[in-house]
């Protein structure tokens, strides 16, 4: 159990760090454009999944969509002239997937796309998008960035990959590039305002094997950044790409089949509909009694989800402990564990207001009665040595009444 609280506790960490976007500066000297994109996700620990031979390119198949999709995309700003640009791009992507992008004005959607002159290039990754509210954007284009129409059509190519699921190639274990990273944390800080950590993230972080789906590296994906030959120790380099490469399009070939289903499936579980988490005082039961409202979409292979609670202090610090039932890694939680069947819809505090309960005695939360604390509840599924953050909520403000 300790060893999965470690794990748990530095996932939450990792993807809380990675869920802040850094905000690109004026491109570095050379690239020509803005350099990449903060659609980041944390690196895969998993060493079992059966890849497909002969693909190329990496993956998560854990937000992947169900094969055969029609994804619902609304733009939320931009042009009309830009929108239809963007269309006709993103639709590349349907030639060779068995997937549709079913571009609306109203209702409820799958991806909102935000065209505006500030916020970078980023998407959510595949199906995270679905636990995201309706009125904001998962994906986003910084429209002072297309001075051209490659710069455009690989940007709009690249963005609309992330969002069907695909990861940057230059993670691939397999890419093997020498990087000379004194000098790329030195210009990225210079030109982009990136730390060490950011750099590390973007660029020099490594996937498992098996998120490769094959066994090539494909330096002409369109989801690799460019790499400056004076960024590398041997000269190597990439450039801007500005086509789906063939890898790409038989990457997405086999990850959504026409006319057939995936050879191999992974827990594909989606929380949505998330809207308050109730705490409520109990003088009975001496603690706090908490009740998250969700519903949670499982599908490709049964998995294991644990639902969380979070504590944190006013200035938003975890609360610290060493009692083994009620902390992670020595940060104050509570939590409940449950085996779910793929192909249901279930629902938490929605038709009755507490038929799912979290609870933590007051004695394990060690503040002062009347301090005002947060709680945040999440959502992680874990399969294997793999965890997957499915939800995260804002933090719930109160105040301790014993």
């Amino acid at each position: 159990m300790n060893k999965f609280k470690s794990m748990m506790i530095g996932a939450a960490v990792l993807l809380s760090l990675q869920a802040v976007a850094q905000k690109p500066k004026v491109p570095a000297k050379g690239i020509g454009q803005k350099y990449g994109c903060t659609s980041i996700m944390q690196a895969p620990k998993i060493n079992s999944f059966d890849t497909s031979a002969g693909s190329r390119g990496l993956v998560d198949p854990y937000y992947l969509w169900d094969n055969g999709s029609t994804l619902k995309v609304k733009f939320l700003a931009g042009s009309p002239a830009m929108q239809e640009r963007v269309k006709s791009f993103a639709k590349e992507w349907e030639q060779h997937a068995n997937l549709k992008f079913d571009f609306v004005e109203s209702g409820e959607t799958d991806i909102r796309v935000n065209l505006d002159n500030k916020g970078g290039h980023n998407s959510m990754i595949g199906q995270v998008a679905s636990g995201i509210a309706q009125e904001v954007k998962t994906m986003n284009f910084d429209t002072t960035d297309f001075a051209s129409a490659d710069a455009m059509h690989r940007t709009v190519l690249h963005e609309f990959g992330h969002a069907i699921g695909l990861l940057h190639e230059h993670y691939s274990p397999l890419a093997g590039i020498p990087w000379n990273k004194d000098l790329v944390y030195k210009e990225l800080a210079q030109s982009q305002g990136w730390d060490k950590m950011t750099v590390d993230v973007n660029l020099f972080q490594e996937y498992a094997l098996t998120y490769t789906h094959g066994t090539s590296y494909d330096k002409t994906s369109i989801m690799h950044y460019p790499v400056l030959a004076r960024w590398t120790t041997t000269g190597y380099a990439v450039p801007w790409n500005n086509q789906l490469s063939a890898g790409d399009k038989m990457l997405v070939t086999a990850l959504y089949p026409k006319g057939g289903v995936r050879a191999t499936e992974v827990p594909r579980f989606v929380v949505t509909n998330y809207t308050k988490m109730n705490v409520v005082t109990s003088a009975e039961k001496q603690g706090l009694l908490l009740y998250p409202s969700f519903n949670i979409k499982t599908a490709g292979a049964d998995g294991q989800v644990y639902f969380t609670v979070f504590f944190y202090d006013e200035a938003g610090n975890p609360i610290m402990d060493n009692n083994e039932k009620y902390n992670i890694s020595n940060v104050v939680a509570t939590y409940k564990s449950f085996k779910l069947v793929a192909g249901k819809t279930l629902s938490a505090n929605k038709n009755l207001p507490t038929d799912f309960e979290l609870f933590i005695p007051f004695s394990e939360l060690p503040v002062d009665a009347g301090a005002k604390i947060k709680a945040v509840f999440k959502a992680i599924l874990v399969d294997g040595k793999e965890l997957k953050m499915l939800y995260s909520s804002t933090p719930v403000n109160f105040s301790v009444i014993r």
